[in-house]
């Protein structure tokens, strides 16, 4: 038995209504504009009939239905960054977007075509390949208060770690060898305790019951025991995501 769209995308959406998905309405929009692309599920079986992928693991746009008002919502990736969003009412403006991107547009050109596209400095910063140094720069300037500056400075002294791309979340700091999600993590990350005190822990050991490489007084200390632990032939990190590292093409940012 064919599934019917949800009642409040068939009321916004006459195209889902029409199709039976917003990735059958996306296909028949991309065909009859000319793009040699393919509509995709969506990864989350629950959004089967209001969101659809277009592209490949390193270069896609996600796009789905906003379930109260009209919008095609977009996130356009490449390489395991998000680099853009968009939203627009019209779905033949948003496969306009979508096959731009795929062609290989930057974010400067996607813009101009796109008004409706929006995109920060970061990614700005991970097409030019300098997402290292500018994800090192806005968490030495920032004054948000989770982030741990005496924590980012003394990692960042370090010309090993200072080239590893830096993820502060939570009071913690890990580095990856790739500026992409999903990230490597194979390298030992800092946790900030409540009392002061820093702990450092592999990823998946990170539970606050988990067994600790070491504890460490300050942050200097802790910094160290991350060097100390370092995997063998620990470089630069990458544009691409942690499956990339092995591939012929992934470049050092």
């Amino acid at each position: 038995m064919t599934r019917q769209p949800r009642e409040n995308y068939v009321r916004l959406y006459p195209e889902i209504s029409l199709a039976g998905s917003l990735q059958a309405a996306m296909q028949t929009v991309l065909n009859h504009a000319g793009y040699e692309l393919t509509a995709l599920p969506a990864s989350a079986p629950g959004w089967w009939d209001c969101a659809t992928r277009v592209g490949d693991r390193h270069r896609h746009v996600n796009a789905n239905a906003a379930s109260q008002e009209r919008w095609f919502l977009m996130e356009f990736w490449d390489r395991g960054v998000m680099m853009a969003k968009a939203q627009t009412g019209d779905l033949s403006v948003a496969a306009d977007a979508i096959g731009l991107w795929q062609a290989g547009s930057r974010l400067h050109e996607l813009k101009a075509a796109c008004p409706f596209v929006e995109y920060s400095p970061l990614a700005e910063a991970h097409e030019r390949g300098a997402a290292v140094e500018a994800q090192w720069a806005i968490y030495r300037t920032t004054s948000a208060r989770h982030v741990d500056h005496d924590l980012i400075e003394a990692a960042y002294t370090h010309p090993r770690l200072r080239t590893l791309f830096p993820i502060h979340s939570h009071r913690s700091l890990n580095f990856s060898r790739c500026t992409g999600f999903p990230y490597t993590y194979d390298i030992p990350m800092i946790d900030h305790r409540p009392n002061g005190t820093y702990r450092v822990v592999w990823w998946h050991d990170r539970s606050p019951d988990g067994p600790a490489i070491e504890e460490a007084d300050n942050a200097h200390d802790a910094v160290a025991v991350v060097i100390a632990h370092l995997p063998d032939g620990c470089g630069p990190a990458v544009a691409g995501t942690a499956s990339d590292l092995d591939s012929p093409t992934a470049d050092s940012t």
